[in-house]
């Protein structure tokens, strides 16, 4: 019974849909679930056959520097033994007595030159050097050196306690051991790879240190190649816990290295090859492989980030495209139904007209059947409707009317006029005559605001308040505001609300001025432009001050529209005083230009942050009359 009365509602909700949603939903269930599911397939298979693929090009490269790196050792290991195998090396090695003068000369051109040259026939071979312990001994450079040179290497100790095993050392420096050991001769160069071997003769008789080196660059050439590939890198991890990579890039950067040495000794117990791990949100592929000779890893560091984009990026097209057929077929099925439902689509875009605000809509659908009883209906709800505006706009227009004739009544003028005379000339008398000419500013700006005959006055006496305004300006601001106007003279005698403009200069100069990161206090430029259109005119109000985001834009442009109930509870759920005082002159100067002239004109606010706000008014062309009567053509306010 449950189950019934559910698919029963669901039929019932889906009945209630629009045949344009039913057709999408239907698209969507045919078309858009199994591409999802086809597209989770894909991607799936592409992200195993892209760690297949990874997996299999790396460990090649892996095995071919292995290869290297063995090969390397074992150039190594035989030219440490082809060292030690001439017995005159050794012989010279634990002399009893020191050498005359001409069998040295003997040794040093027959001898030495061959070892030099095993080194030379070798360029992969950086150094090599026999180091003696014997008092009697002379050092030839550059193999034969004095063990003091190595007092301090930390490996010596180490070596020592093999008992003549060889000892494989990593080093991030080349150690100028040529001089003397002291702090200069510690110079950081290259980093390195030295094959160690104690050199005995009789019974645990200690003869000196053999030390094959070669430079990490040809032992592991691919450590340190900048031309490795964007998404991997070769590491090296030797038994000392070092690292030894690349250090031009931030390849590496992003990961841990200590963690990824646990993960690679946990996964060699394991007898596993590779492992995959996440880093900082970037996924990745290590490949290694262990050099047990030199107790040492090398690891390959493959960076999954790029092919998972491109994953990504294949199946977010495949979801576009089936999107786009959808949005196709959906178009093909809105037009067939406005040719199938033309009368009822007219309707229902009279209606839709009506909820944006136009009240005006002529329904030009009649005759008979269930549409056009509708249409008869809705044509009676409209007249009514547009009585009751009618009605609500005059009692609204009486009430401000009021307001204003409440507000002019409130000071006594000629007191206010009188009083302003007599400071100006207390000023005069004084010297002070930028106190004088404020003064005078400000007798014409309450001059003009007092002396209200008219709601409409020219557009020059309207300017010439803004100048009385900004003069006053001024003067607290230091001069900071300039005013420029690119205004016609036949543009001057134009019909203007009477304190339409004031109310926005005033905006600029509040919101306008502003101190930049130096602390200099930036002037503030302030533009009157007027152009006519083709049957109105537009005033553009432009500042170069500190401007607003798009988001603030879009806030003023909704507040100076809505509605007085919807703007009062808009302003009561604002939070902070500064979110209620946001546009609110510019919201009375719209609802002046709207009840005066009618919903077609109005003011629009555009702005950049950081570059200029502009304010612009759409007006009616009307020449001013003192009976508030003269047009330039046949036109109603409103």
């Amino acid at each position: 019974m449950g189950q019934r009365l559910r698919w029963n509602k669901l039929a019932q909700y889906i009945g209630n849909m629009r045949l344009q949603t039913k057709m999408v939903v239907s698209y969507i269930l045919i078309i858009l679930i199994p591409i999802l599911i086809f597209s989770g397939y894909m991607s799936n298979n592409f992200y195993n056959n892209t760690i297949h693929d990874t997996i299999q090009s790396n460990q090649y490269l892996l095995d071919v520097e292995y290869n290297k790196i063995t090969n390397n050792i074992d150039l190594m290991e035989r030219t440490a033994q082809l060292m030690l195998l001439d017995n005159k090396v050794l012989d010279y090695l634990v002399l009893k007595q020191e050498m005359d003068t001409l069998s040295l000369i003997d040794f040093s051109r027959n001898v030495l030159p061959d070892l030099v040259r095993l080194q030379f026939n070798n360029p992969n071979i950086a150094h090599i050097r026999m180091f003696f312990n014997n008092p009697y001994t002379k050092e030839l450079w550059p193999i034969f050196l004095d063990e003091k040179r190595i007092a301090g290497a930390p490996w010596k100790r180490e070596l020592l306690e093999l008992n003549g095993l060889e000892l494989w050392e990593f080093d991030t420096e080349d150690r100028n051991v040529m001089s003397l050991p002291t702090s200069e001769s510690f110079q950081k160069q290259k980093p390195k790879v030295s094959l160690l071997r104690e050199i005995s003769y009789g019974t645990d008789k200690h003869a000196g240190i053999v030390q094959i080196d070669m430079y990490l660059d040809d032992f592991f050439s691919r450590v340190n190649q900048e031309d490795q590939e964007r998404q991997s890198r070769l590491l090296l991890l030797d038994r000392k816990s070092q690292y030894f990579y690349h250090d031009q890039t931030s390849f590496v950067d992003n990961i841990p290295l200590e963690d990824l040495e646990q993960r690679i000794k946990s996964a060699a117990a394991t007898e596993a090859s590779h492992f995959e791990v996440t880093y900082n949100g970037i996924p990745y592929i290590m490949i290694f492989k262990k050099i047990d000779l030199l107790d040492a890893y090398i690891i390959s560091a493959v960076s999954l980030e790029e092919p998972l984009h491109a994953i990504s990026d294949t199946v977010r097209n495949l979801i576009m495209i089936s999107v786009v057929l959808i949005v196709i077929l959906s178009l093909i099925t809105y037009l067939l139904s406005r040719i199938i439902f033309k009368r009822l689509r007219m309707l229902q875009n009279s209606m839709n007209r009506v909820r944006n605000g136009d009240f005006q809509v002529n329904i030009d659908v009649s005759g008979g059947g269930e549409v056009g009883e509708i249409a008869l209906h809705f044509k009676m709800l409209m007249k009514k409707i547009n009585s009751l505006i009618v009605d609500a706009v005059n009692k609204q227009a009486a009430a401000k009317e009021a307001e204003l004739n409440a507000m002019k009544n409130q000071i006594d003028s000629h007191f206010m006029y009188n009083t302003l005379e007599n400071l100006k000339m207390l000023a005069e008398v004084k010297g002070q005559y930028v106190l004088s000419d404020a003064l005078t500013s400000l007798g014409r700006m309450m001059r003009y605001n007092l002396q209200w005959t008219s709601n409409y006055v020219r557009l020059r006496d309207e300017i010439h308040h803004i100048q009385n305004y900004i003069a006053i300006m001024n003067i607290r601001y230091d001069d900071r505001i300039s005013l420029q106007l690119f205004v016609p003279t036949a543009y001057m005698e134009h019909e203007i609300l009477k304190m339409s403009l004031q109310p926005v200069v005033e905006n600029a100069v509040k919101h306008g001025l502003y101190t930049n990161e130096l602390g200099e206090e930036l002037p503030l430029v302030l533009s009157i432009k007027v152009h006519e259109a083709n049957d109105y005119m537009e005033i553009e109000m432009m500042d170069n001050g500190k401007g607003m985001d798009a988001e603030q834009v879009n806030r003023i442009n909704y507040l100076i529209r809505l509605n007085d109930a919807d703007f009062r509870q808009v302003q009561g759920a604002s939070k902070s005083s500064e979110d209620k005082g946001n546009g609110i002159g510019l919201r009375n100067v719209n609802q002046r230009v709207k009840m005066n002239y009618g919903n077609p004109y109005g003011i629009q606010v555009q702005s950049v942050e950081g570059q200029y706000t502009t304010v612009s008014i759409k007006l009616p062309t009307l020449l001013f009359s003192k009976g508030d009567a003269g047009l330039a053509e046949t036109s109603d306010r409103g």
